[in-house]
């Protein structure tokens, strides 16, 4: 008995130690985290990213109350995924959120400070300041380099961010030279002459040569001219001054933009908060004048209807293939394969296939009625295409849910509704559709929500074309829904990639997605009360 008792207090001093242990290294991982993270939070917060820093601070206080609140300690284990939610899907949410009342766009995408550093950096070549003659040299790596001659005959050699270095024009012969008197090779660097030359002109006429106290451009294809800072920034006046034309331009900290006195603005603006500007602009003046209204409309007209004609669509071939013979197995088997192939190859494959010059689609159907639709520019035909490439997808899937769905239906059911003297029509409605709707309805208002923000066959199909009359800045298509015109608000090329604007759009589309979901939740009681009653 006494062996026993000395075993257990071994083997409980064991397990205490052990737990010390465990604690210990918990603790010691928990405070590497905590530095790591401060470090990182402040190098991002001192380059103006206060968002994700915040965001990172949120996820150490979160990580911290799981270790040291005993309530919510067994969360310890799930701890690494909640952090990993936190950034990933809190950060870009409430930055979105920050950014739709602020004027992030073309031309304001740096604060105040930014704006003015990077003006600053500008450079411009006034007219009668210091010229030289220039030659140009290359190295075997590409990089150029400028062999300068000023009006004095001073020659000096000048390469990217480098102050000059004083050289002597060779005329002894000694060394290969041009007519000039310029040496063919330099310090590792090969002269450019002819051909070579012109050619690299449009390359070194990007780039400055010497330090910042001696920049020099090239001018022309003879003259190189020395650079001077195009535009400063007065603090007490809140005035930029461009030194090229001496206009100034005052800061507008409302706008976020430098204006002239005729109303001309600085190329680079600021960002600033609009507070609800862009939420203004949604419901006036783009809801009633520009395209945004017949894309809404467009939106809700095509998640409704490619969802309920996939449903429509899938649930008939599921009551025409519904049994157990082998045959109708193969069918829908192969009736799968659409929902089956990746869906890029499909997009692919259907805009092929619509192509007025080569698609077979409209070649049979020219054949047949010797006359085929325009898919691709007519707004019409073009939205019945996306609608039919929509059904490709989703029938399948309505097709593979409902056969599962019938099956469940007892037969009993039947039975009892044809002794009562119910027809095949009746029983449908009375109860197939009741009984398959417990189970697909919640699908159903899902594919709604789904095809609300279907991006993927409005680009890859037509690009959201063909394109609305008079909308150029963004080019909206006949086609877009509103992810895809929220799409070419923040990335179009040619457009104004209004990123401010583009978020308030998606704060919109989250409320309204955040509705649909809560209709669905209410649909799923009513239809369990359903099947309940049946």
């Amino acid at each position: 008995m006494a062996t026993l008792t000395k075993q257990a207090e071994n083997a409980s001093g064991f397990s205490a130690l052990q737990f010390r242990w465990t604690s210990a290294v918990q603790w010691i991982l928990l405070a590497w985290v905590d530095v790591v993270g401060a470090l990182l939070a402040v190098s991002i917060g001192s380059d103006g990213n206060w968002f994700f820093a915040s965001t990172i601070v949120l996820t150490l206080v979160m990580l911290n109350a799981v270790m040291l609140i005993p309530s919510i300690r067994p969360m310890r284990w799930i701890s690494p995924a909640l952090a990993i939610i936190f950034i990933l899907s809190l950060y870009p949410m409430f930055y979105t959120l920050y950014v739709a009342f602020t004027n992030f766009s073309d031309g304001h995408r740096a604060t105040k400070i930014e704006a003015i550093d990077l003006l600053a950096e500008r450079r411009f070549l006034p007219e009668g300041g210091a010229t030289y003659q220039w030659f140009v040299f290359q190295d075997q790596a590409g990089s150029y380099a400028l062999w300068l001659i000023d009006t004095d005959g001073n020659s000096f050699f000048a390469r990217p961010g480098t102050a000059f270095e004083a050289v002597t024009t060779s005329t002894s012969g000694s060394e290969p030279t041009n007519a000039e008197g310029v040496p063919v090779t330099y310090g590792g660097y090969t002269l450019l002459e002819r051909g070579a030359r012109f050619r690299a002109l449009s390359d070194i006429q990007s780039l400055t040569f010497g330090d910042q106290d001696n920049a020099v451009g090239v001018r022309s294809a003879e003259v190189a001219g020395a650079f001077a800072q195009q535009w400063t920034y007065d603090a007490q006046t809140d005035t930029l001054t461009d030194n090229a034309t001496g206009t100034g331009y005052l800061a507008n900290n409302t706008t976020g933009e430098f204006v002239a006195r005729d109303g001309s603005t600085a190329p680079v603006g600021f960002w600033v908060g609009i507070g609800f500007d862009n939420f203004t602009r949604i419901i006036r003046t783009t809801l009633s004048q520009g395209p945004l209204f017949r894309v809404v409309v467009w939106t809700f007209a095509f998640a409704v209807i490619g969802s309920l004609s996939g449903f429509s669509v899938g649930l008939l071939i599921a009551l025409l293939l519904n049994g157990n013979a082998i045959w109708l197995r193969v069918a829908r088997a192969l009736l799968i394969i659409p929902y089956a192939v990746p869906g890029l190859v499909s997009v692919l494959v259907w805009r092929g296939m619509l192509n007025a010059n080569i698609g077979v689609i409209p070649e049979v159907l020219h054949a047949v009625f010797g006359w085929s639709p325009t898919f691709s520019t007519d707004p019409v035909w073009a939205k019945v295409a996306v609608l039919v490439v929509n059904l490709w997808f989703s029938a399948p899937y309505f097709m593979l849910i409902g056969s599962g769905a019938l099956q469940g239906i007892p037969a009993v059911m039947y039975e009892a509704a044809q002794v009562d003297g119910a027809n095949r029509w009746e029983q449908f409605w009375q109860i197939t559709l009741p009984l398959v709707l417990v189970s697909l309805g919640p699908l159903i208002i899902a594919s709604i929500i789904f095809n609300f923000n279907n991006f993927f066959i409005m680009e890859g199909l037509f690009q959201g074309g063909p394109p609305m009359a008079g909308t150029s800045a963004p080019p909206v298509g006949h086609t877009d829904n509103l992810i895809s015109y929220t799409y070419r608000l923040a990335f179009s090329t040619g457009g104004t990639k209004d990123y401010g604007l583009a978020s308030a759009m998606g704060v919109i589309i989250f409320l309204i997605v955040g509705v649909m979901t809560m209709v669905q939740f209410h649909l799923m009681r009513t239809w369990e009360q359903v099947s309940e009653n049946v």
